[in-house]
């Protein structure tokens, strides 16, 4: 049983917003652990639910410090409560423990790991997941009877906690429901058409019943880079409708999106069902991220921007490079920290101040304001091809011109994302996002007096549609498509495009298929350059840091041997 100070203060209500007393914890029932920084503040209480992406699926304790950003994260945090939901059958509430990753973990880690940096207050999570749960049965609080009757053991759950913190004299208040699920509904588009209705109602059942009328809730996407964006693109794009419906309808409900976020691949190249440990362990982040904008205390955005003007040269020619594509041309598995481990490439994790950067990452999750120098984004500790792509044209090309690149990528995206005409199941139509994204590059440019001449295209080839054969087959002709889109938008017919193959070691099926196909496009094209792949390093999925270094070298080689 959790042991908490014995001063005894007057019982509060569950809502009731008022000062708190001095909290310690007691790990394994003897040891007295470190206050929190301000005994003065209430117990800020979350509650985290949903079905097998909130419960951790596939996220391994032993592979967190596998991931440069998150070295630590696995670490108990004895300074937050948590409990969680006991199995059917059992009393719902077993007790408040430290907050520490058993056999796997969700979001709950660096949601609170990273919270705490940014509030002192003292934290307590209370965390009620079951995979392959819907709303439509499981966690209907108007049918008790169906399913695994959710939403009577999660209430009985979170009353036993809360009263367990009353009993003890530590007064608290509710703060948000973390929420991710939805999978399981979307699959029958009988219960997907009928989501919001059934979210609705879960919502205001819970806040009603635990008298907290202005409970927020934080609703994480399902993610559209695992199998369900494939085989399941329309059902998905119903659940992402009705989830709208939701949001629209209640200013205290906040979206979290997460199709930028890694996700796990199977052993057999299958795009997963879950996040997986890198993914949970960045979900927490985006959960807190959300949270903190929620309450008017975001953490400031580090200005990138130039402070005095662009560094060019008069009013010089400006050579624009575009930089696109999907989880290769993003960097995901390429880490921040490790390029000062990558010999030859140690000074790309410093600002390139003589290159000229602008980017939209994630769909536009993280996107630059104006033009700023070249180099690493905070952006999930990841960078893509771009730090040594631009540092070898730098370099080749000379002072006397000036050399920008405008990045725009969604590591999450699949092949119908990019169509220039749309896509019926599509709700992300990057198309659109991304020719706008180019013309206000160069004409920002040109209205600045200098001469912008666009040089190129350099696409990395979408690793989910290597994998999906109904996108495989479809994707050189795709691509073929967008060439000829952008090129009549942006009125140049010969405007050149650089596709980097498929790695052949990667774990993606149809790899060979693939690259075959772009081959056989681009040898009827004109203008269309592939870039061979396989002899640079590559891990299991991705590139990593070493082979995205030296990839965008490879990039860079394949632009200069042009005529």
């Amino acid at each position: 049983m959790l042991e908490l100070t014995k001063q005894r203060l007057t019982k509060v209500s569950p809502v009731n917003i008022s000062m708190g007393i001095l909290l310690v914890l007691i790990l394994a029932g003897t040891s007295l652990l470190a206050a929190p920084a301000d005994p003065a503040k209430p117990v800020k209480v979350f509650i985290f639910a949903g079905q097998s992406n909130m419960e951790g699926a596939d996220a391994r304790p032993e592979r967190i410090d596998d991931f440069p950003m998150f070295k630590g994260a696995g670490a108990p945090q004895p300074d937050v409560l948590y409990c969680t939901l006991a199995p059917a059958g059992q009393d719902a509430f077993k007790g408040w423990s430290p907050l520490q990753p058993l056999r796997s973990f969700g979001s709950e880690l660096t949601f609170a790991r990273l919270l705490k940096k940014h509030d002192d207050s003292p934290l307590a999570i209370i965390k009620s997941a079951v995979g392959g749960t819907t709303v439509a049965f499981d966690w209907n609080p108007e049918a008790p009877d169906k399913g695994q009757k959710l939403y009577p053991r999660t209430l009985q759950l979170i009353r036993e906690a809360l009263q367990e913190l009353e009993k003890r004299g530590v007064k608290y208040r509710l703060e948000g429901v973390m929420w991710h699920q939805g999978e399981n509904d979307m699959l029958d588009r009988n219960l997907g058409t009928n989501y919001s209705a059934g979210l609705n109602q879960l919502i205001k059942q819970l806040r009603k019943d635990l008298r907290a009328p202005e409970l927020k809730w934080f609703i994480a996407e399902v993610s559209e880079k695992g199998i369900w964006g494939m085989d399941n693109r329309h059902n998905l794009a119903v659940l992402r409708q009705q989830q709208d419906k939701v949001l629209q309808a209640d200013p205290l409900l906040h979206w979290v999106p997460t199709s930028h976020l890694a996700f796990e691949v199977m052993g057999s190249g299958q795009p997963h069902y879950h996040f997986g440990t890198q993914g949970q362990l960045q979900m927490g982040e985006a959960f807190t991220a959300a949270y903190l904008r929620s309450i008017g205390r975001a953490p400031a955005t580090k200005e990138r921007a130039f402070k005095n003007g662009l560094p060019l040269t008069g009013k010089s020619r400006v050579r624009l490079f575009v930089l696109a594509g999907q989880r290769n041309a993003e960097g995901e598995d390429s880490f921040i920290p490790e390029i000062s481990q990558s010999a030859g490439f140690e000074p790309l994790g410093q600002a390139q101040e003589n290159v000229l950067f602008r980017h939209s990452l994630g769909g536009g999750v993280k996107a630059s304001r104006s033009w700023e120098p070249l180099g690493p984004v905070d952006y999930l500790g990841n960078f893509g091809p771009e730090l040594s792509f631009g540092a070898r044209l730098r370099k080749s090309i000379g002072a006397k011109e000036g050399v920008a690149i405008v990045k725009f990528t969604h590591s999450g995206a699949q092949g119908p994302d990019w169509f220039p005409r749309g896509s019926p199941e599509s709700r992300r139509d990057l198309y659109p996002k991304f020719i706008a994204f180019l013309r206000e590059s160069v004409e920002d440019l040109t209205r600045q007096g200098y001469e912008c001449t666009l040089e190129g295209v350099f696409w990395h080839a979408g690793e989910n549609d290597t994998y999906f054969g109904p996108y495989r087959q479809k994707y050189a002709a795709w691509m073929k498509d967008l060439i000829t889109q952008v090129r009549l938008d942006l009125k140049q017919p010969a405007l050149p495009w650089f596709i980097s193959e498929q790695h052949p070691r990667a774990i993606w099926k149809n790899i060979e298929a693939m690259n075959t196909s772009l081959n056989t496009m681009a040898q009827s094209e004109q203008r269309v350059f592939i870039v061979k792949t396989g002899q640079l390093p590559h891990g299991r999925l991705h590139f990593g840091t070493q082979g995205t270094l030296l990839l965008g070298e490879e990039l860079a080689q394949a632009y200069l041997k042009l005529p």
